[in-house]
């Protein structure tokens, strides 16, 4: 006799609560690859719904999603052997692409706290060693989701979640701001119209930083819309003599691969931070340790000329923290972050949508609306 599976035990005593699944069954639809390479390993396949195994562990139900560059990396094979070695040999394949997500609590593990309940509407982002959200459900951690807003929408979370935390980390955590306060801080926001850009051009005016951002020219509106106190078009001539004359920055961040052996030496700075670490990179040439110590080689180099100046180049990653996240979600709740979507496509048109991520010039995420 067939039995039936607990998670689906749960979800038919919470049939009430939670929007069913499109199957009440053991499989759901998820894009996947089986092997790195380009988009065409992108499948969409029949997978296993996961199953709650740790404690703290969360089900959802997907609602949205969004493309982040990382799924593009990790499809061409980035970051395979830290990631790799991050998964504790958990298996490498089918692997399920997607970040971030937005949906409803159809089961969770005993140690989860009340503050989430089945049929709960949250939000949250996935680390990138673990199976990820284009599917119709998700295994979540506790830790990297918060519920959502009743003011925005499934899609809207799922939007500003993986860029969000990104901006967040790197401002943060690797730039300092949580130890110190915002509010006298100068940021320069190098590429602020992507995802990660404009999340922080808005986290960092919420905190009462004064922004300073570069974006191209039919760019510049929608920067200005989100609050920076300056916006200079990188494709201006003199953008290079201006920043400079801007004045001193507390941190660059930089979203738009700029790099920082091209900052000019005479700009005024504290703190660079770059997103495109060569951390993943190096490990995939070098293997796991060999990648760690030219890393570790790297960050000297970088920064042993510019330390006398009072200077320092660092590495940004995205860090789901609870503070973080609790954070996010406070500006969303009061609207000082709003998300910047470049356009919506369906949970069938998700490889039209990697497309749409190649071809770049984004103006905010491309989000995925499952319903």
């Amino acid at each position: 006799m067939f039995k039936t599976p607990k998670i689906l035990q749960l979800f038919i005593r919470n049939a009430s609560t939670a929007k069913p699944l499109k199957k009440a069954n053991k499989k759901m639809q998820a894009w996947q690859i089986h092997s790195y390479g380009d988009l065409s390993e992108l499948q969409l396949t029949k997978a296993r719904i996961p199953i709650i195994q740790n404690p703290k562990d969360v089900l959802i139900q997907v609602e949205a999603a969004s493309l982040n560059p990382i799924d593009k990396m990790i499809l061409g094979g980035y970051g395979r052997e830290l990631l790799g070695f991050l998964r504790n040999y958990e298996l490498e394949f089918p692997l399920t692409l997607g970040r971030d997500f937005a949906g409803v609590v159809i089961g969770k593990g005993h140690d989860v706290s009340n503050q989430i309940k089945v049929g709960d509407s949250v939000y949250g982002i996935i680390p990138p060693h673990k199976q990820g959200s284009f599917a119709e459900t998700v295994l979540s951690s506790e830790e990297t989701i918060s519920k959502k807003p009743n003011n925005v929408t499934p899609v809207e979370a799922a939007s500003i979640a993986y860029a969000a935390m990104t901006a967040w980390s790197a401002l943060f955590l690797t730039g300092e701001l949580l130890f110190r306060s915002a509010k006298h801080a100068v940021v320069l926001v190098l590429g602020a119209s992507g995802g990660v850009g404009t999340a922080a051009v808005q986290i960092l005016k919420a905190q009462g930083a004064t922004v300073m951002a570069t974006c191209s020219t039919d760019a510049v509106p929608l920067i200005q819309s989100l609050g920076a106190d300056q916006v200079f078009d990188y494709r201006d001539k003199d953008c290079i003599e201006n920043l400079a004359q801007a004045g001193f920055y507390d941190i660059i961040l930089d979203c738009a691969k700029f790099g920082h052996q091209n900052i000019p030496n005479y700009w005024r700075y504290k703190r660079y931070i770059t997103l495109n670490s060569p951390l993943l990179l190096n490990s995939d040439q070098y293997g796991f340790f060999g990648g760690l110590i030219v890393s570790a080689k790297d960050v000297l180099t970088s920064n042993i000329p510019k330390i006398i100046e009072g200077k320092t180049v660092r590495w940004g990653f995205v860090t789901p923290r609870k503070d973080g996240l609790n954070l996010i979600t406070h500006l969303m709740h009061t609207q000082q972050i709003k998300p910047v979507i470049h356009k919506v496509y369906k949970f069938d048109e998700i490889p039209a949508a990697f497309d749409a991520l190649s071809a770049g010039h984004l103006r905010g995420k491309i989000a995925i609306d499952f319903n």
